[in-house]
Order: structure tokens, then C-alpha cells, then sequence
């Protein structure tokens, strides 16, 4: 039954984006083209060779114009890092961070400017796929090879994108396939019996073209202290991609993608051979201290745009995304079947030659079963935006927009926004923002990470959206190519933010917390070409965090420093580069409480009784200065055929060598509790090594 009720939707959701489509899509041939005019070659030129972006206001404009902020992380950047996947790509970037909330399965997020993961709204061209379980999850499941560039928009951005856009937005743009056919492989190895294996494929043949990308991984669990129980969780991962791209008509263009991912995850109690069923026949020790995740993910994307004769662009929107985990929580199952899906369309027109009009209607659909929650949620939230964009005069610009969403159990949510952007120099740039953002909670245990081995349940108690209020103030100073500096400050109140808490009987209660969650950041980036082969960067973020309710989840840092060198010679053929990221003091205490370390020598057994606390060793209330740098250097060794070695983490920098990330919670009495997975701060991976080759054609 359930089954038919999902391809039923399918085939409805199907149907009506296709009503909404113009008769274009089928081809007529007596179709014009637009009355717009011809670009000279000078703005034929500026077009390809800035960069455009599009999520600050859904439609294009070139990045130094763009009146909402973006921040914009380049193909060529993420190939610098050595980037295999999108956490990877978005490492060492001023004001976000990769947050690690659990020692034993390494689930991760993206903090925007310190503001917890959650809130962050991470699409693909410009759809939400991932929530809940697959926010947790599914980061992995895109490839660096799949990625043109990131945009993110830093800020409440709810008006334009609904839910979870609170602390910003992280939009991927996919590559389109070249008009050339072309393609490559890479192979990749290094410690930790470390493997990497990608390829990729496009070719165009007349108005379609097609690209596909395919990877696979492998990375044994890591011991850094030798207790038994892991703090890098070991994992075997695929995917594949597929995006298809045809034009459809002079004036019409659609676009496909479908990505599948397939992962198994193992991180914990280790077994006495490496064994994953080491592990779970040792069911009283290793499987009570261990957490297996098997995941498979499915996500189609459709993208229809169609431009009409008076300049309107119409642009038609669907995806669809089926997330499955099976897993061994410390010898509870956990069983999760998640389906989303999301359709949109909107418009975008000319009021005035110095009024732009962007106007949507969305419908947001998700449903998860899983079997440790009280109740399965089904989430329907339909939603109308618009937002304008005035040119009062060439140096000072107007963006204002307002959105109104109804949610089938947190009711109807209104989240306005309104935006400037003023250039009366030619070298400096302002920008300012007051915008508005909301999150539905969810039930999924990403609120409280991990299963006991003896289970819970959840108990749903929220029952207002979590809703934000954002100001930002931004300067940017243009120099030319030897010099650009952005200052920028930000405040964030997040009222009836989620929380939670152990029951009496041992469960877990969400609940809206009745105290606002505050943060309030500065931040500076500066860039620099100093020679025609030489690009520095570097940044730095300051933030102070007001959580009297304890909604944070996990710790972030106080400061934030990033730095990163790229060197290309192209007539050698070489090209290096360095990154760098310092973290300042977090406070652990605040956000985890108060807590033990364990007697010296224990081992994974001792962890499962809180007999083995040291009381005269508590955890340290607060992180010390902390940082890794990593090195990749790449030299061509023949035409297409490249070869590459990089060290992550060259001072070997980890956490365990101070503290391990494992510890006793302190009770009411402050006696020790059973052992928890979460006190993190610093990697917990030490030094990398990792080389391979290439071959492009």
C-alpha cells in the first residue's frame, strides 16, 4: 500500500509540473526567438570569463554585482584541495566548518558562520535534497567531479528557499556536459589502506549532451590511542551520476540528473581481526560499542526553462530523493526509509528596465518511517514567494521580498527580506541585509546522535517552528588583481530553537527550548594575485554565542582562521598548493556539560562501565588553539597523464593526543553516567599521506 501511495505522488507531482509547462516543450517549430539583443563582443567576453551566480536572488548576474552577498568556492579551487567530495570541497573556507558530532560513525554537517549544522540549507541546482536523515548521511553522495562551483549565501535566505535556510545556503551547481566529447580517470591511494577510484564521461551530440561520474572508496577505521574503539569510522562507498542536458527548442532547455549512492559505514568497537563480524559476534563488548550504517540513496532531479518573448524566463522545477539506512546502533537496529520531494515554479520578468520580479510557488513533501521513533512524520509544506530587485539609481540597488509557507503541523510561517547594495566608488561595494528564515523540526535522532544499547524512543513535543532574524553588513574593497578585502558582521536570534532531553523512563523528548539562541559574528577575507602564477586567500572569523537554552548541539569555535597558497605553472605543467585552518578555544563545557576522562589504560570493555571514570581527570572546559595544514602538489608527465602527492594534516595534529572525544557524563550528582561519543573539538584523523595519477582525454 505504501508503495502505490508513493508512485501514485510520483505520477501526480509528474503531471502537474508538466500542466505548468509552456506548449514549448513540444517542439513547435514555429517558435521564435526573443527580441533580446545580440551582446557585443566585449559583453560576450565579460559573460564567460566572470563568474556568474544565481542563488542571492535566483537569477543571474555577475558576481561583482550580485546585490545579496555570495561567496563562491571555483572548480579550480576545489581540484586545488584535492577535493573527492562536497565536505571535502567545502573544508578550509572562511566562516564555514565541517562538523563532526560523533566519534563512532563520523555523521557530519556544515556549520555557516558558527550557527549549528542544522540550520544550514545545502542544494543542487537549486533544490533541497537533503533533510533529516539524508542531511546526515547523504553529504557524501556528491562527487568534486560533478561540481562547476558552490555559491553560499550566508544569512537567513528562508524568503526565496523555505525551510532550513536559516544560518544561509549552500548551493552546488553541477557541471554541464562539454561541447566536446571528453573524459578521465583518477586513482588514488594512501594510509589507512586508503583507495579512491573516479571516472568521468561527456560528449554533446547536437542539441543533448550527456555526463556521467562514477566513484568508488574504500578507508579502514582508525585507533589513534589503541583502546579498541575507533575514532575515524572505516567506510566502502560508490557512486554514480548521470545529468543529461537537451534544448528543447530556440528558446527552451531541460536538464536531468540522477545520482545513486551505496555506503557501508563501520566505526567503533574494533574487531580483533578488522572483522565487521568480529564485531557484531562480540555482542556484550564490541557491538555494544559500535555503530554499523548501510546506506542507499537515490536522488532525480528535472529542470525545465523556458524563455518567452517578452524576456520572461519561466523556470520549472522537480526532484525527487529516496533515502534507505539500515543500521547497528551499539546493538540496537535502526531501520529508516525516507521519501522527499520537491517540486517549483517561478518566473522571472521585467517590470521596468530597472525593476527586476522574481515570483514562485514551491510544494515540499517528506516522509520518514522509521522504527525507534514514536511516530513516523509526513511533512506537507506549499509555499508562494516574491521578491523584487529595483536599480533606483547605478549606485545604489533595492532587493525586498516576502514569502508566506503553511506547514501541516507548525502552521503557516511568513518570513520577509529586504536587501541593498550601494557602489558609489568604483573600488568599494556595500551591502546590507535584514532577512527572516524558519526550520520544521524533524523527528530524527539527529538531535540526540546514537542509539543506546538498551534503545529509546522519541517523544515529539515540539510544536513551533524553529524562526530566525538576521542582520548583515557587509564592505567589499576591489584593488584590482593584487588585492580584495570583504569585512563583513552578522547577528542571528533564533527563537523556539530545538532541544532535548532522557526522560524518566529513558527516552528522548524534543522540545522548543523557551530561551533564544544568539550569535553574532565578524568576519574578514582577503585575496590576493600578487604574479600571473601565485593566488593567496585567507580569512578570519570572530563569534560570540549567547545559548541559554542549549540548543547549539555541538561545540564551535570562538575564532576561525583560514589561509590558502596556489601555485600554477602552466608551461611546466605543475601546480601546488598549501591550506591552512586554525581553530580557536570552544566551549566544551557549555555545550556538553560537565564530564570525566577514563582511568589511564583503559580499554574498550572499561568504557562500558562508568566504574572506570577518573574523577580526579575531568574533561577540559575549554579546546585549545588547534589546526592542521595540508600540501598537494600535481606535475604533468605527459599530455592528459598527470600525477599527484598530498599530505592532509602535515603536523599530525590530533585530538586523542590531548583528550580522547570518548567520556563519562557527570549526572545531576556529578557521579559519572554511561559513556558518550560526542565530546569533539580537534580532527581525529592525524597525518595523510596519498598519492595518484590522472588521465584526462
Amino acid at each position: 500500500m505504501h508503495s502505490i501511495k508513493i508512485t501514485s505522488f510520483i505520477l501526480l507531482v509528474f503531471a502537474c509540473i508538466f500542466t505548468l509547462l509552456p506548449p514549448a516543450i513540444a517542439g513547435d517549430e514555429n517558435d521564435k526567438t526573443t527580441d533580446e539583443k545580440p551582446k557585443t563582443v566585449e559583453e560576450e567576453t565579460v559573460y564567460e570569463t566572470e563568474d556568474v551566480v544565481v542563488t542571492g536572488t535566483r537569477t543571474r548576474k555577475l558576481l561583482k554585482d550580485a546585490p545579496v552577498k555570495t561567496e563562491l568556492i571555483r572548480a579550480d579551487d576545489i581540484e586545488a584541495k584535492g577535493a573527492v567530495s562536497l565536505l571535502d570541497a567545502l573544508r578550509f573556507e572562511p566562516g564555514l566548518r565541517i562538523d563532526n558530532v560523533c566519534s563512532v560513525c563520523n555523521t557530519t554537517g556544515v556549520k555557516i558562520s558558527g550557527i549549528p549544522a542544522r540550520y544550514s540549507l545545502i542544494m543542487i541546482d537549486g533544490m533541497p535534497v537533503f533533510s533529516s536523515l539524508g542531511g546526515v548521511y547523504g553529504l557524501l553522495n556528491i562527487s568534486a567531479d560533478d561540481i562547476a562551483q558552490v555559491e553560499v549565501v550566508k544569512g537567513a535566505s528562508s524568503v526565496l528557499y523555505g525551510t532550513d535556510a536559516i544560518g544561509g545556503v549552500i548551493n552546488i551547481i553541477t557541471k554541464e556536459p562539454g561541447k566536446k566529447a571528453h573524459g578521465g580517470i583518477q586513482i588514488e591511494g594512501g594510509m589507512f589502506r586508503y583507495k579512491h577510484l573516479s571516472g568521468h564521461a561527456s560528449f554533446s551530440s547536437g542539441d543533448m549532451g550527456l555526463s556521467l561520474v562514477a566513484t568508488h572508496s574504500s578507508h579502514d577505521s582508525v585507533d589513534r590511542d589503541g583502546d579498541e574503539v575507533s575514532e575515524y569510522a572505516g567506510y566502502v562507498r560508490t557512486t554514480l551520476t548521470g545529468i543529461g542536458h537537451v534544448t528543447v527548442t530556440d528558446s527552451s532547455r531541460a536538464s536531468l540528473r540522477l545520482s545513486v549512492l551505496q555506503e557501508n559505514r563501520q566505526g567503533g568497537g574494533l574487531g580483533w581481526n578488522g572483522s565487521f563480524l568480529d564485531v557484531f559476534d562480540d555482542v556484550d563488548v564490541r557491538r555494544a560499542f559500535s555503530e554499523s550504517i548501510l546506506t542507499r540513496r537515490v536522488e532525480s532531479a528535472l529542470k525545465y526553462i523556458h524563455d518567452l518573448e517578452d524576456g520572461t524566463t519561466l523556470d520549472s522545477s522537480l526532484s525527487l530523493t529516496y533515502h534507505v539506512q539500515d543500521s547497528d546502533y551499539e546493538g540496537e537496529v535502526y531501520a529508516a526509509e525516507q521519501f522527499m520531494a520537491f517540486v517549483q515554479q517561478n518566473a522571472q520578468f521585467q517590470f521596468h528596465p530597472h525593476y527586476d520580479l522574481v515570483a514562485g510557488a514551491s510544494y515540499r513533501y517528506e516522509h520518514l518511517d522509521e522504527n525507534l521513533a514514536v511516530a513516523s512524520y509526513t511533512h506537507h509544506m506549499p509555499g508562494a514567494y516574491v521578491q523584487g530587485d529595483w536599480l533606483i539609481a547605478d549606485w545604489l540597488e533595492f532587493v525586498h521580498g516576502a514569502r508566506f509557507d503553511y506547514h501541516n503541523e507548525f502552521g503557516p510561517v511568513f518570513t520577509p527580506r529586504v536587501a541593498l547594495k550601494i557602489d558609489t566608488l568604483e573600488w568599494m561595494t556595500v551591502r546590507a541585509m535584514f532577512g527572516t528564515g524558519f526550520r520544521a523540526p524533524t523527528t530524527f535522532y539527529e538531535y540526540a546522535h546514537g542509539v543506546r544499547a538498551e534503545g529509546y524512543k522519541f517523544k515529539m513535543d515540539a510544536d513551533e517552528p524553529e524562526r530566525s532574524i538576521n542582520a548583515t553588513l557587509s564592505a567589499s574593497f576591489d584593488f584590482g588583481r593584487k588585492l580584495g578585502v570583504t569585512l563583513e558582521g552578522a547577528y542571528n536570534r533564533i527563537s523556539d530553537p530545538i532541544s532535548w532531553e532522557t526522560t524518566g523512563d529513558g527516552h528522548i523528548r524534543v522540545f522548543n527550548v523557551d530561551k533564544e539562541l544568539e550569535v553574532i559574528g565578524a568576519e574578514l577575507q582577503l585575496q590576493s594575485q600578487p604574479l600571473r602564477w601565485l593566488n593567496l586567500s585567507a580569512g578570519y572569523g570572530f563569534y560570540l554565542y549567547d545559548d541559554p537554552g542549549g540548543a547549539m548541539g555541538s561545540a564551535a569555535p570562538a575564532q576561525h582562521i583560514t589561509a590558502a597558497a596556489n601555485v600554477w605553472f602552466r608551461d611546466f605543467g605543475f601546480k601546488g598548493s598549501m591550506t591552512a585552518e586554525l581553530f580557536g578555544p570552544m566551549d566544551l563545557e557549555a555545550v556538553y556539560g560537565t564530564g570525566y576522562n577514563a582511568l589511564p589504560g583503559t580499554k574498550i570493555e572499561g568504557w562500558l562501565d562508568e566504574a572506570n571514570a577518573d574523577l580526579n581527570n575531568p574533561k577540559d572546559k575549554e579546546s585549545p588553539w588547534h589546526g592542521v595544514i595540508n600540501l598537494r602538489v600535481e606535475q604533468r608527465v605527459w599530455k592528459g597523464l598527470s600525477a599527484h602527492i598530498g599530505v592532509d594534516n602535515l603536523f599530525d595534529y590530533h585530538q586523542n593526543d590531548h583528550e580522547t572525544p570518548l567520556y563519562f557524563p557527570a549526572d545531576e550528582n556529578n557521579q559519572p553516567s554511561p559513556a558518550d561519543v560526542i565530546y569533539i573539538w580537534g580532527p581525529l584523523r592525524g597525518r595523510f599521506f596519498y598519492a595518484g595519477i590522472k588521465l584526462e582525454v
